[in-house]
């Protein structure tokens, strides 16, 4: 086994989770004090989200489909995503830059609509293909639109601001730097395990190999040997 200390991937795994331990900590220092950063950071973290939810989906759910009516649904579909991505995005930016930014101030207030009407789009669009245009799908898909429907409620009915986001945002920078943490050590501790389990078993095949050179076999039996030519020979007097 290759000691992961040498290993790009574990120098990764730390710098990581240094890295996310001090983001989320600056989050929550930025959240209590002036929430200039935590603005920027949850409009251009959803914002990225959703961007990207959006592009990777747009080759391979156009091909699959079968209708063309079905295409064009999820065509808008994506495009109303993408759009809504493109408002948070150009919003974190527009704050990160000018602290009194109107727009950014009006993303920031209403966020849990915008990411309702992302989930609201995509439950839709599902549905119509699905149900009208006769689109195959499974019971998990459908179960997991019906939850998505039912968060889109909640998240309308329940008044909250970004600022909520930006808490549970960095509880995750620090969930994650924890997890990237115990991966590399357990890594780590494997590696001592198996180099400590390799040295005994040499340690035995040593012992093993001594034993063999000193003691004799048990069921070894020495047999004389005989002269063949002796035993027939026969001497007259």
């Amino acid at each position: 086994m290759k000691n992961p200390i040498k290993s790009y991937a574990f120098w990764l795994k730390i710098f990581s989770a240094a890295l996310l331990i001090a983001f989320g900590i600056w989050l929550i220092v930025d959240i209590n004090t002036g929430e200039k950063l935590s603005t920027f950071i949850v409009l251009m973290f959803t914002g990225a989200v959703a961007g990207i939810f959006a592009l990777i989906r747009t080759i391979p759910l156009v091909k699959t489909l079968k209708t063309g009516k079905a295409r064009i649904v999820c065509i808008i579909e994506i495009a109303v995503h993408i759009a809504l991505a493109a408002s948070m995005i150009f919003g974190a930016i527009a704050k990160i830059s000018n602290e009194e930014s109107k727009f950014a101030d009006f993303i920031y207030s209403y966020y849990r609509f915008v990411i309702a009407l992302f989930l609201y789009t995509r439950v839709v669009s599902y549905f119509i293909c699905t149900v009208l245009f006769k689109e195959e799908t499974d019971k998990i898909k459908f179960w997991v639109h019906i939850g998505i429907m039912t968060l889109t409620c909640v998240l309308c009915a329940i008044q909250f601001e970004g600022k909520t986001i930006a808490w549970v945002i960095a509880v995750l920078a620090l969930t994650c730097s924890l997890g990237l943490s115990i991966e590399g050590g357990m890594g780590y501790t494997r590696y001592r395990k198996t180099i400590a389990l390799e040295r005994e078993i040499k340690k035995e095949e040593v012992e093993e190999v001594k034993e063999e050179d000193i003691l004799p076999a048990e069921d070894s039996v020495i047999i004389p040997m005989i002269d063949e030519n002796q035993e027939d020979s026969v001497h007259i007097n």
